[in-house]
């Protein structure tokens, strides 16, 4: 699963990294220490109106999906992952899996390995930021403003990661980035092809052990992901 990220590189790296043609307004910033419900960014490029050429945008998002048709603000409390296998087919995800695909930005993330009663902290991460395959939606609040937020894909762990826990979040190839992000691709068959590539993405990843001061989600700094014994 994904339930704790870092995302710490600036916004100006970003939108080079990610070839993004335009950045929104009051992107989170930095974090050592990211949890369900906060803002953060993401990278979306919607289907062009009006005959325009698409444009690849960074946005600030609530993580936590919530769709168009919830009632209320806190369906995202128990959406901030979506299970890949099935997400074409539920209902609370598979109208974004057609059309609103997300690149979420990270640096690495935390999993927890069980050993005995104890939980051990590890961090995730390759040599330059990653990228989540995500989806977003647009939710109409209550004082008529909209809500953008997004969720995580996640599948089955493999290699040392299956040693830690059983999921691990999707992370997208950059070759497969612009179609992941492309809403003309078919919905279906771009999330097959990136969770067929997610094993071997995952092999290109390094973790190590950090504190369990990870665990609380008010601690903050780079110190976090540094490893200890």
């Amino acid at each position: 699963m994904c339930g704790r990220y870092v995302m710490a590189t600036p916004a100006t790296d970003l939108v080079a990294l990610f070839e993004v043609d335009e950045a929104g307004e009051a992107l989170p910033e930095a974090s050592w220490n990211i949890a369900p419900t906060t803002p953060v960014p993401i990278v979306v490029e919607p289907a062009p109106r009006d005959d325009r050429p698409p444009a690849r945008r960074l946005e600030a998002a609530r993580w936590g999906l919530v769709p168009a048709w919830a009632d209320d603000v806190s369906v995202g409390v128990r959406a901030f992952n979506a299970r890949g296998e099935t997400a074409a087919s539920k209902p609370m995800f598979r109208d974004a899996v057609q059309s609103r695909r997300a690149l979420v930005p990270a640096d690495g993330w935390y999993e927890w390995q069980r050993s005995g009663d104890a939980k051990v902290p590890h961090y995730v991460h390759g040599d330059a930021p990653i990228s989540f395959a995500g989806l977003y939606a647009w939710w109409k609040q209550p004082d008529g403003a909209w809500l953008l937020s997004t969720t995580i894909l996640t599948t089955a762990a493999t290699g040392e990661l299956a040693g830690i826990h059983e999921r691990m979040p999707v992370v997208v190839a950059p070759a497969m980035r612009d179609a992941w992000l492309d809403a003309e691709e078919e919905g279906e068959a771009v999330l097959e092809a990136v969770l067929a590539e997610a094993p071997e993405v995952a092999a290109g990843l390094r973790m190590h052990v950090v504190d369990r001061r990870v665990g609380n989600v008010r601690e903050q700094g780079p110190g976090l992901v540094e490893p200890v014994a």
